[in-house]
């Protein structure tokens, strides 16, 4: 199967872009708290001071650790202390218009917490200055401020799902293949940096295939483009058959692929390429032709790079056609090899007997 994509993975698709937006919008609120807190000192109303300026700090201090481009040491989620503080003064003092800063922290938690946090936040929240507002004003302002904020929390998220959802389609069209489906070569780039790191820190194996499909330009010659295009959707279907759900498989050129194995070594990579070599020899993509296969194998090895690794890889396959092509090479391991189909310099063809 093709293996998850990052969004599928579960990652927050906002996490590159959460310090950029809690940076904007910590030190646009920081910048206009401070005033409201020094007005309140001058008014005489010290509690709602304290609170504006305790929410005060821990934004200015977020956002000057991310402008060091350090992560933020204070939790947004404890901005819920000094605000409920500062409004429940608030509300004592001035009514109802104290509870208008629950609104902006809405927005402020949707969109510079992760989203989970975010719902937390914004559900404690609104149950926590819903209370205070019938204990300070009343039930009939407590019912007109549980509803408006509801319906604010409720279109923020809107707002934030428009946002994910454009974010994972611009992923997609960045990473995947548009004919195959699969992942295309600059997510391959992230990947092989991946499997290097976790060999350099936890020894965990990993092996990669370097998948060509014999002959292609013949078949795009003789049967079209379209048939072409057919032929490596076909090979695609195959392979994700035969592939577990964490393997990745990324299209690396027009008829060029390669399947990338977590946890697996060179020796149990060369059966699973022999198994797509075979399968995809005996199948029935084009009627008249049989479609084959030339695989490489490479285990990455302690120290290498994704360039070295993959040139291993690739030394492996020109072993491969250079051997008869329909035939899998390993590149350090000397196993014996299937048998290629006899073929003479013409393009393979099915004989008359396979056909019928």
């Amino acid at each position: 199967m093709q293996g998850p994509s990052p969004v599928e993975t579960g990652e927050d698709p906002l996490a590159p872009y959460r310090g950029r937006i809690l940076y904007g919008l910590a030190s646009a609120a920081a910048v206009c708290l401070l005033p409201f807190s020094v007005n309140a000192f001058v008014q005489g109303n010290p509690g709602l001071g304290a609170g504006i300026l305790a929410a005060f700090l821990v934004l200015a201090i977020d956002a000057f650790a991310i402008y060091l481009k350090k992560s933020p040491p204070i939790p947004l989620i404890l901005l819920l202390v000094p605000i409920a503080v500062g409004t429940a003064v608030s509300l004592k003092v001035q009514g109802f218009f104290g509870a208008l800063w629950a609104y902006p922290t809405v927005l402020l938690f949707t969109f510079g917490l992760s989203r989970r946090m975010a719902y937390v936040g914004s559900i404690l929240l609104l149950l926590i200055i819903s209370a205070l507002v019938y204990h300070y004003i009343g039930f009939a302002y407590t019912i007109r401020f549980f509803v408006t904020l509801t319906l604010t929390i409720v279109l923020a998220n809107i707002v934030l799902s428009i946002i994910v959802d454009l974010h994972r389609r611009l992923l997609d069209q960045a990473l995947v293949d548009p004919l195959t489906g699969v992942f295309n070569r600059r997510y391959m780039e992230r990947c092989l940096s991946d499997a290097i790191e976790r060999l350099r820190r936890n020894s965990a194996p990993t092996s990669l295939l370097l998948i060509d499909v014999d002959r292609f330009k013949s078949i795009n010659d003789q049967y079209g483009h379209a048939t072409g295009d057919s032929v490596l959707r076909g090979i695609v279907s195959l392979i994700q058959k035969r592939s577990r759900k964490l393997d990745l498989l990324f299209r690396i050129g027009g008829e060029e692929f390669m399947l990338l194995l977590p946890g697996t070594r060179e020796a149990a990579a060369a059966l699973v390429a022999e198994d797509l070599r075979a399968s995809t020899a005996e199948s029935r993509l084009l009627e008249d032709w049989q479609v084959t296969l030339s695989i490489g194998v490479a285990e990455l090895r302690p120290g290498e790079s994704p360039d070295s690794w993959m040139k291993h890889a690739d030394d492996a396959l020109y072993g491969a056609k250079k051997a008869g092509r329909n035939r899998v090479v390993c590149a350090g391991l000397s196993l014996p090899q299937p048998e290629p189909v006899p073929r003479d310099a013409k393009p393979e063809t099915r004989s008359g007997a396979e056909r019928a």
